[in-house]
């Protein structure tokens, strides 16, 4: 009869554990930086995307946001299909004051990257092979938050990354996250 009692008393204790670390996600203190935003980096990101998807581009829906410490890299796995391109754009706070990216195919070879200076980046590639390749975003130069977009287009269609960030304007492009 004994057992009983000790079942119940810790169910009871694992249950208040529970509640205390559900409150524990609630604390401001605790959250992701996925979670931050920057509404120069939004802004930013949001005008690049606008141009790549007048150039004929669609929106893969699969935005990443995060912070990353100087010399730091965030990989992400990506499939892609040969017979599209792909753009992948990325914006970061002015803290961040080089922001690379680059693509890797499963081997671990890098098969693109970015030539844009500073916290803007962005990158055209399309693939002769299907298969998983590896997404990176890097912290060259500073740290900060940054949010990264990819899109997906035909093979026809030729796009500029280097004036992808044209119409942001300059007080954006340099004004820190609030």
């Amino acid at each position: 009869m004994r057992w009983p009692n000790a079942w119940v008393w810790l169910l009871l204790v694992a249950g208040c554990d529970a509640g205390s670390s559900a409150a524990a996600t609630d604390d401001p203190t605790s959250a992701r930086a996925s979670q931050f935003r920057s509404s120069a980096v939004t802004e930013a990101i949001d005008a690049a995307s606008e141009v790549v998807q007048t150039r004929g581009f669609a929106g893969r829906d699969d935005e990443v946001r995060g912070f990353l410490v100087e010399h730091a890299v965030e990989a992400r796995e990506t499939p892609m299909r040969s017979g599209t391109c792909y753009v992948a754009i990325a914006a970061a706070s002015a803290a961040m004051r080089e922001l690379d990216l680059r693509i890797y195919d499963s081997d671990g070879v890098e098969v693109a990257s970015d030539t844009d200076d500073g916290p803007r980046a962005g990158l055209r590639f399309c693939p002769t092979q299907t298969g998983t390749y590896y997404l990176t975003a890097r912290a060259t130069a500073g740290s900060g938050l940054y949010q990264l977009r990819t899109f997906r287009g035909p093979t026809g269609l030729e796009i500029r990354t280097d004036d992808l960030f044209r119409d942001v304007p300059a007080s954006e492009a340099a004004r820190e996250p609030r």
